[in-house]
């Protein structure tokens, strides 16, 4: 008896919960839907001598926070405070462009200023998953390395504001 109460239970759950459990779907979605600024953060590993060859070879740990605006148009702007190994970097996300896609998926490239070193690296490419609607907007991301040594993160952005800066 006890096990046909528990598996009564356990279906009755399935059916309940399984229906709200689907994929979300973005199909009508587009650039002006995640149009705001978000608050993001990451960790990952990069190779520091790949931006400054007279650094020692090898791959250290990296964490940043930043800010990044969408202008519901495909294009925006951010900034980021690196920490690679204790190095210290302020980087600036320029030429920055986005696309949602029916997938839930958005694909952005941007160049990265690095003011501490004067130079411009990029373009650079990551793919973003959404999550959620409105103003409860995530975005997580990865940042799969175009080769040994190239910067490999995960990151998670936060809508703060529907606002974009522009």
């Amino acid at each position: 008896m006890k096990r046909l109460v528990s598996l009564t239970m356990f279906a009755a759950y399935v059916l309940l919960v399984l229906p709200r459990a689907q994929a979300q779907d973005c199909s009508d979605w587009s650039n002006f839907d995640i149009r705001g600024t978000y608050a993001m953060s990451g960790s990952g590993w990069i190779d520091l001598s790949k931006l400054v060859p007279a650094l020692p070879a090898g791959t250290i740990p990296m964490a940043w926070v930043g800010a990044v605006s969408y202008n519901g148009r495909g294009g925006g702007a951010g900034w980021v405070a690196l920490n690679a190994g204790g190095v210290q970097m302020a980087i600036e996300l320029v030429n920055l462009a986005y696309q949602v896609k029916a997938d839930c998926s958005v694909a952005v490239s941007y160049s990265m200023k690095l003011k501490e070193l004067g130079i411009t690296l990029g373009p650079v490419s990551r793919i973003l998953v959404v999550a959620g609607r409105g103003q409860a907007l995530e975005l997580n991301g990865i940042q799969a390395g175009a080769g040994p040594g190239t910067p490999v993160d995960l990151m998670v952005a936060r809508r703060i504001s529907i606002q974009s800066r522009d």
